[in-house]
């Protein structure tokens, strides 16, 4: 049964109980209105007969023919009031057709009290009138007690009543009471049973698998959405564990493949570097024992050869450093950028002393990363900035960083030859350069292992350049660098990065 039947089940169930109670408590009510309102009549009618008594003692008494009238006009009064009487029990209708009778009879005996007249003075005559009247007054007085004993009856049947259908509420009450009690259990029952229970084990098996047993099984067999939950998350841990067991088996086809490349690597390096140097030798000896038999033709293949040799090792280097740079372990601390590239930019500017060319570096450049790799990036970056300024007049390469929306982005930009945009996709791609080997010297590798410096930090890096007026390297080690609104070039020339 579904969560949604349960619930519907449960609250249909709860709202017939509450709605029986409440009928059952309406018509309790009822009843004590309607014997509420009984017994106001009951005493109406008590107050009448009483009233009908006080007349008959005048008139016995006094014998006025005021009394006379008022005797009919109360008798009339009650008898109206005993048509409306409904009584509802056997026995209180009995007694209302008593009364009814003994009120008519109180009534005919009223009557043949003044038809008797006024009784003779002296004699037997006189006497026997007296007696009769006493007799006739003695069995009004009478009869109208007894009835004035059935209103009395009738009034405590109603009051009976009352009682009873107050006590039929009340019970009412405990027992609706009751209901919703035994409705609210059996609900927290079923909610416990069949809601709360199987989210325990749910979470329990949630437990389970974070921390790391991908073979537990929720196992819930429930005809519910939590069951079907369990089935779906049972599925799920199946699929996970399937899928990490083919990432385990990749990850021992990635280490047999990195221990493959290290073999390659060291047979690089040793294999391969042994032939071009033997190369590079040979050709410098014959250079220098043979080189006056020579023409001029021979000399220049031969240089040729040497400087070819000389650039295969140049590669073979860059290689070799691009598989390290990918394999190596990083240890994360603070790292003063500024300070690095002033290093830098000492060892270029002792490299070619004649150069003339501005730095502008800024302090406080400091990022949280691997020292030696971000080494290799920042000698990358600023020997580019530094390659691509070699025929500018005024060169100026600054170095520093921008803030953007709560991201600090640091740059190296140079005022050199720049290049066209339209290309920079090709950036920073192995081998791919955007100038030709004849203008500027390089193997077109280093700005991919900067690129691979900064996906080993979780960051990234990406460039602004115009042609002719310079280029600007943005990287971000915050894992949410992206391009920046244009703005002023910021090693100066005033151009849009």
């Amino acid at each position: 049964m579904k969560i949604r039947t349960k619930g519907l089940l449960f609250s249909s169930t709860a709202l017939g109980a509450i709605a029986l109670i409440g009928l059952m408590v309406w018509r309790a009510d009822q009843q004590v209105r309607a014997a509420e309102r009984e017994r106001e009549h009951i005493s109406a009618i008590a107050r009448a007969i009483n009233d009908l008594r006080l007349v008959t003692f005048e008139y016995i008494l006094r014998r006025p023919e005021r009394a006379a009238r008022q005797e009919a006009n109360v008798a009339g009064h009650l008898q109206t009031l005993l048509v409306d009487v409904t009584a509802i029990e056997r026995e209180g209708a009995a007694r209302l057709q008593d009364l009814r009778e003994g009120t008519a009879a109180s009534h005919r005996l009223f009557g043949d009290l003044r038809a008797a007249g006024t009784p003779l003075e002296g004699g037997a005559d006189a006497q026997t009138v007296h007696r009769f009247e006493a007799q006739l007054a003695s069995r009004l007085l009478i009869l109208q007690q007894e009835c004035l004993a059935d209103v009395f009856r009738l009034g405590d049947l109603a009051n009976a009543r009352i009682r009873g259908a107050q006590r039929r509420m009340t019970e009412v009450t405990v027992l609706g009471l009751g209901l919703i009690l035994m409705a609210t259990l059996a609900g927290a029952w079923m909610v416990h049973r069949g809601v709360l229970l199987p989210i325990t084990q749910l979470e329990h098996a949630t437990r389970e698998v974070a921390a790391g047993n991908w073979t537990f099984r929720a196992g819930l067999r429930t005809r519910d959405e939590i069951g079907r939950m369990s089935e779906h998350f049972d599925a799920m841990t199946q699929t996970l564990r399937q899928s990490f067991e083919q990432i385990q088996r990749k990850n021992e086809e990635l280490a047999a493949l990195n221990a493959e490349i290290e073999a390659f690597s060291y047979s690089v390096s040793h294999d391969l570097r042994a032939p071009l140097r033997s190369m590079d030798g040979f050709s410098l000896a014959l250079l220098d024992d043979q080189g006056e038999r020579l023409d001029e033709d021979g000399r220049d293949c031969l240089h040729r050869i040497r400087a070819a040799s000389q650039r295969m090792g140049r590669l073979i280097d860059e290689l070799l450093g691009l598989s390290r740079v990918t394999r190596a372990e990083l240890a994360i601390r603070s790292v003063d950028l500024s300070a690095m590239a002033r290093d830098i930019a000492q060892a270029l500017h002792e490299q070619e002393p004649q150069r003339e060319l501005q730095w502008v570096i800024d302090d406080g450049i400091t990022v949280q990363a691997d020292r030696s790799l971000m080494q290799i990036a920042m000698q990358n970056l600023l020997e580019n900035a530094w390659k691509f300024t070699g025929k500018t007049e005024r060169p100026v390469i600054r170095i520093g960083m921008v803030e953007h929306d709560g991201a600090r982005d640091c740059f190296v930009a140079d005022n050199g030859v720049g290049f066209d945009m339209g290309y920079a996709d090709r950036l920073f791609g192995a081998f791919q350069r955007l100038h030709h080997e004849t203008d500027f010297k390089g193997t077109g590798i280093g700005l991919a292992i900067v690129q691979r410096i900064l996906r080993r930090h979780e960051g990234r890096i990406w460039a602004h350049a115009t042609p002719g007026h310079g280029a600007t390297f943005y990287f971000n080690l915050e894992g949410h660098g992206h391009d920046r609104a244009p703005q002023g070039h910021p090693a100066g020339g005033g151009q849009p990065r």
